[in-house]
């Protein structure tokens, strides 16, 4: 947290790294609460990505919206875990909720690879021309510029195949009746992406 805390006061633009991990981090733990209000808060949590990976609004001002949201999703799950009986279950169909809790998980995964999507066809063409002009202009004005930044690339690159990894297992597994574990390979997946973005961290450090 002091390193994270350092960089954002030496420049305030990386505050987005603490929007994304809390996005993250929100929809891993909707995983292991499968109901329908969880994961739809879970799906509106994940939105803040794209949103905040497009630069238009203050980075900082995204993080704090995506701590509310986390905490709210924390006391619906709390709640629904002390009168052990999610909201929502007695409205719907069985059928219905399956779906549910498995589409909006897929529309987690998939909001979660556009972070990735936006870097590599909107930020990476555009940025060299935006620095030409000033160091902050267009989404310039509220993030950093990365092209440079190994562990960037190597994190998107990883988190790429691992929204394809875990959208396959996702349709593969299905609606989950039986309440299955996280499937196997999405899973370590996410522990290569740490890696990834740790080995391009230490990169920038050598070649500084």
């Amino acid at each position: 947290m002091p390193f994270t805390i350092d960089t954002y006061i030496k420049e305030n633009r990386w505050a987005h790294n603490w929007a994304f991990s809390i996005i993250i981090f929100t929809v891993g733990a909707a995983w292991f609460q499968k109901t329908a209000v969880s994961r739809t808060i879970a799906v509106v949590q994940a939105s803040m990505l794209p949103i905040t990976a497009s630069g238009s609004f203050n980075t900082l001002y995204c993080s704090l919206v995506t701590v509310g949201i986390a905490v709210v999703w924390g006391v619906v799950v709390a709640a629904e875990r002390m009168r052990k009986k999610p909201f929502l279950e007695l409205w719907m169909e069985k059928r219905s909720w399956n779906w549910a809790n498995m589409h909006t998980m897929i529309l987690c995964w998939l909001l979660i690879a556009h972070m990735a999507f936006v870097f590599f066809t909107t930020r990476v063409p555009q940025e060299a021309g935006l620095l030409t002009a000033t160091s902050r202009v267009g989404f310039l004005t509220n993030l950093p510029p990365e092209n440079h930044e190994y562990a960037t690339w190597f994190f998107n690159i990883s988190i790429l195949v691992w929204a394809v990894i875990a959208i396959y297992e996702q349709f593969r597994m299905g609606y989950n009746p039986q309440n299955k574990p996280w499937p196997r390979w999405s899973f370590w997946w996410v522990f290569v992406c740490m890696i990834a973005g740790f080995v391009g961290m230490g990169l920038n450090q050598m070649l500084a």
